[in-house]
């Protein structure tokens, strides 16, 4: 009998924890939050501490989830790593299967309270480099996802140009190189659900007049055939539905799979090529 009033004693006194938890603007504070991306080489060690602190007596469950896409808008899969206040993310030697999107997930199952932390673990993108099983490229993809302008200065950071093929065998080896990338970089296997490419095509100065954006040339001046590589019904220049954003479809993708072109908005973040420098 001592033994159970004993432990009813105790429950009650959890849930009034918790029930006092409730009450407090955060049931936790984070210790070590971890970067949001990290860049190492396949064969390093990876250890990654993510901790946080109860602020009453009981700290939170803190776990890792793997495979949340590189858009980190699927759940993903929780893996053997997790500890009361604390859990590492570590691999003695990283492999390609480990270049991919994380998120720590702090939890008070008390209160209910919950914290994502996002974590990218990427290899150098070494965008022009015969590394990975790549090979030898004219076009080298980049697997971040940047808007479009962003995309355009980051080429141009690295002393490159963003691709931009000017006829159909310029266009086909492009195609052909980013297939090949997309198989082999460690960086790409999480973005199987994006399809589209940044290329530097753009009609902002004049609705329906596609211009380079290295040399503002017409491509219909450049572009060695008669006709651009669109895909079907594009470009199509589609307005937002929400209204969210002002801009039109004023500036072109190609498709990883089927090499046809499509007019997208500035601000959609997606994965680039850039045109590499003859060796």
């Amino acid at each position: 009998m001592f033994k159970l009033k004993f432990l009813v004693c105790v429950t009650v006194l959890l849930a009034l924890g918790c029930c006092k938890s409730r009450n407090k603007p955060k049931s936790f504070e984070i210790l070590k939050a971890p970067p949001s991306e990290i860049v190492v080489e396949l064969g390093e060690t990876l250890s990654v501490v993510c901790a946080a602190h109860g602020n009453d007596m009981i700290d939170p469950v803190v776990y890792w989830v793997k495979n949340i896409t590189a858009k980190h808008d699927r759940p993903g899969d929780r893996i053997r790593v997790s500890g009361i206040g604390k859990a590492i993310l570590y691999v003695e030697e990283v492999k390609a299967e480990d270049i991919d999107s994380y998120k720590c997930v702090i939890e008070d199952k008390c209160s209910g309270d919950k914290e994502e932390i996002i974590v990218d673990v990427v290899v150098p993108d070494e965008t022009c480099e015969d590394v990975y099983g790549v090979g030898p490229v004219v076009y080298g993809a980049t697997w971040h996802y940047k808007n479009w302008t962003a995309a355009v200065q980051d080429c141009l950071d690295k002393g490159l140009e963003i691709a931009l093929p000017t006829s159909d065998a310029e266009n086909a080896m492009l195609l052909a190189n980013l297939k090949k990338s997309y198989k082999t970089h460690p960086n790409a296997q999480k973005f199987a659900h994006e399809n589209w490419i940044w290329i530097g095509a753009h009609d902002m100065t004049h609705e329906g007049q596609w211009t380079s954006v290295i040399t503002e040339e017409l491509m219909s001046d450049v572009y060695a055939e008669s006709k651009l590589p669109w895909g079907k019904n594009q470009p199509d220049n589609r307005k937002q539905p929400n209204n969210r954003f002002p801009e039109d479809q004023d500036v072109a993708g190609i498709h990883r799979g089927s090499g046809k072109w499509d007019d997208s908005f500035e601000h959609y973040k997606r994965p680039y090529a850039c045109l590499c420098r003859p060796q």
